[in-house]
Parts: C-alpha cells; structure tokens; sequence
C-alpha cells in the first residue's frame, strides 16, 4: 500500500487523475486571479492565511497522529512508542500554544 497519496497522483497522467489535476489548476488559476486584481490587499490576505494555518495545525495534527498509528494502514511503518511519545508532546504543546494564542487575541493584549 501506497503511503504517499499525492506522490502516487502526481505520478500519473492527467487522463488517469483528471478530479487532482482539475483542482490543482483550478486552484493555481485562482490564486493567479487573486494576485492580479489591481489594490487587492496581498500583505493582509498572506498574514491572515498563516495565522489560520496555524490555528488549524493542531487539529491537522491529530488526525495524521491517528492515521499514523493505525496498523491497518501503515502497515509497519506506524509510529514507535517513543516517537509517539514526541509527536504527542509536541502536539500538546501546539494545542497549549495556539489556545494561548487565541486567549491573548480575543483578551486584546
């Protein structure tokens, strides 16, 4: 079993994975729409996107630290204890950031 889905699909010709080519573009075709349109705030839609980014990390961490323990997917290449054990704790700290952040934000400091 594959474990790298998008190298799998970007692998293959367009006519063999025509829904992840079309998205693709798509979205490279919106981004260049964006980037054109004259007085459009780039600075301003650059920062937000990266504080959403990173407010959405601990929750994209999660789910990869639950696919990655799963045996009947990963096959052997699930995790060891001990680097469940940093991959958790990094998470944790993460989670404790991003609330910290999102406490001072809504606090106005």
């Amino acid at each position: 079993m594959h474990c790298c889905i998008i190298y799998t699909l970007v692998n293959k010709k367009v006519h063999e994975a025509p829904q992840f080519f079309g998205l693709y573009t798509a979205l490279i075709v919106l981004g260049a729409v964006f980037v054109l349109i004259p007085g459009f705030p780039l600075l301003t839609v650059m920062f937000v996107s990266q504080v959403l980014n990173g407010m959405l990390l601990p929750v994209v961490l999660i789910f990869i630290l639950l696919l990655i323990n799963r045996r009947d997917l990963m096959g052997d290449f699930v995790n060891s204890p001990f680097f469940n054990f940093v991959a958790w704790g990094a998470s944790i700290v993460t989670i404790a950031l991003t609330l910290v952040m999102v406490g001072s934000l809504l606090r106005g400091w």
